[in-house]
């Protein structure tokens, strides 16, 4: 058989072709992981990555950690649940009460009652007026001064009375508006014998109610 004799440029090529099988591919894998992003670090920062032509290194912002969402407040000894907050009940009293503002925020003053003359008609001979018994103990001044002119009407006789019609109170203010009506009428020289009071019944909803005077003759006298 022949014996082969390798050349020093056979050795050269073999050597040559060993190193091309490992250096290639050990090439082409660690080219592979340069250029695979790598994952954040357990802080969230920045990792640098190399860009593919090595130029610079590519960064990229990697997302914040998420945080738990708090669980609610626990109430009545179950998880998730919980009481809501009771507020207080409005205070009458409380200068603060939106009740009692107007829109505007402005603290609102109570009605106050009307009190006063409402009209006379002296050729009828009769008047009516408002009055407060519980905030009164006399006429204002506008209506004993209309009580003057009442008794000048022309059905003041001799022989007429006065005719006072009253709201059906309980007994303490009705005594209040028979003892102020009458006591304005002496001041007049008008006696309580000359007076005749009746209660009519009142659908008037507040503090103050209308009074109505009217002469009448004896015979008529109801």
């Amino acid at each position: 058989m022949k014996g082969y004799e390798v050349t020093d440029r056979g050795k050269i090529i073999i050597i040559t072709l060993i190193i091309a099988i490992i250096v290639i591919p050990a090439a082409v894998i660690i080219s592979r992981i340069s250029n695979s992003p790598r994952p954040p670090d357990d802080n969230g920062h920045q990792i640098a990555q190399q860009s593919p032509d090595n130029t610079a290194p590519v960064v990229t912002e990697s997302p914040p950690p998420v945080e738990p969402d708090d669980p609610p407040e626990a109430g009545n000894g179950e998880q998730g649940s919980f009481d809501p907050p009771v507020e207080p009940p409005d205070d009458p009293d409380d200068p603060d009460d939106p009740d009692d503002q107007d829109d505007s925020g402005q603290q609102t003053e109570p009605e106050p009652p009307e009190i006063g003359p409402v009209g006379i008609n002296l050729y009828a001979g009769t008047m009516e007026f408002m009055f407060a018994p519980e905030l009164q103990d006399a006429l204002d001044d506008d209506t004993f001064e209309m009580l003057g002119e009442f008794i000048t009407s022309p059905r003041n006789t001799r022989n007429s009375k006065i005719l006072v019609e009253i709201p059906f109170l309980p007994a303490e203010e009705t005594t209040t508006i028979t003892s102020v009506i009458t006591d304005a009428f002496s001041q007049y020289g008008i006696s309580r014998r000359d007076l005749s009071f009746e209660t009519y019944h009142s659908d008037s909803i507040g503090d103050s109610f209308g009074i109505m005077l009217l002469f009448i003759e004896p015979s008529s006298q109801k």
